[in-house]
């Protein structure tokens, strides 16, 4: 996997815009004309923005237009590229919708970001464009952030969800946001400037938790940099969800795709608590961005997976 320079470009171009958005020195009409997306790059061969309440959605596609979609979302600080060497893999067989999320890659949001991005607000927007690109009924695989709010879809919009696949997802059990406000208090200044916007970090910072891949970890601090101001907000409302809780309330089929090593191996315990049913993936020699570590293999386990519903 190599880094792409097209994408550092948009990284400078798009935060330049939200900069300007949110200091008011463009109209809102502007915004969303300026907000068109950028030329659509291999692997993706269709795309665009959808214009919301607050801002434009970004989306990139691939595979035939009549085939069964699949809907793939990205980790917190991420980007949709994520998922640049799955999408084509599976596009053999499925439509592929890739999302930038709220305030991420392309996906530019109008004003300051609130200090809490909720889960069930960007489910809700995911939702609105699916519908507005007619896609009523699909699968969803995602990835940190991306995963939890697929959890969220499935569990509170059973009727939109046919299959839920999860790569290396935080199923953590939320906290209030009293504990939230504690755990603040120690802001960690290696990975966060007093304002919160994220610090570049280095693989030792992430090596509890992260990629194994340096060159992962330097376009994620590409991307952690594009969403800026978004990052923390997007975490904030990961940890005031329940997503163990939400797991255990959907009823549709479940796939978790993790490493076979270190922290977040602790959430398959949780997660075959939550559906006992689920069909559990581990992947060797990998971190916690199973798809961008191990494409051939992550897509290979969702294809097998969506084969044997039909």
């Amino acid at each position: 996997m190599t880094f792409n320079p097209g994408i550092a470009r948009r990284t400078f171009i798009g935060g330049s815009l939200l900069i300007a958005a949110q200091a008011g020195d463009v109209r809102s009409s502007e915004v969303l004309a300026m907000a068109a997306p950028s030329a659509v790059e291999p692997p993706w061969t269709g795309g665009g923005t959808v214009a919301r309440a607050g801002g434009v959605i970004s989306y990139r596609t691939i595979g035939a237009a009549s085939a069964e979609p699949v809907v793939l979302l990205h980790k917190v600080g991420g980007w949709l590229a994520d998922w640049r060497d799955v999408a084509p893999l599976l596009a053999a067989r499925y439509r592929v919708i890739a999302i930038d999320l709220p305030g991420h890659g392309e996906s530019v949001m109008l004003g300051a970001p609130p200090h809490v991005q909720t889960v069930s607000e960007s489910a809700a927007v995911v939702l609105a464009v699916l519908s507005e690109l007619q896609i009523e009924r699909f699968a969803v695989a995602g990835n940190s952030l991306g995963g939890v709010i697929a959890v969220q879809m499935a569990a509170r919009w059973p009727e939109r969800v046919r299959a839920l696949m999860l790569a290396s997802v935080s199923l953590y059990e939320g906290q209030t946001r009293a504990e939230l406000d504690k755990v603040e208090q120690d802001r960690d200044p290696a990975v966060w400037t007093e304002d919160w916007r994220p610090l570049p970090r280095t693989m030792e910072q992430v090596a509890r938790f992260g990629t194994v891949n340096p060159a992962i970890e330097t376009e994620q601090n590409a991307s952690r940099a594009r969403a800026d101001r978004w990052v923390r907000p997007s975490e904030r409302g990961v940890a005031l969800t329940d997503t163990a809780a939400l797991l255990g309330l959907t009823r549709l089929p479940v796939q978790l795709i993790y490493a076979d090593r270190g922290y977040y191996t602790k959430y398959i315990k949780i997660g075959r608590a939550a559906r006992p049913d689920a069909t559990i993936v581990q992947l060797a020699d990998a971190g916690s961005f199973v798809h961008q570590e191990k494409p051939a293999e992550t897509a290979a386990a969702m294809l097998a997976f969506l084969e044997g519903l039909s």
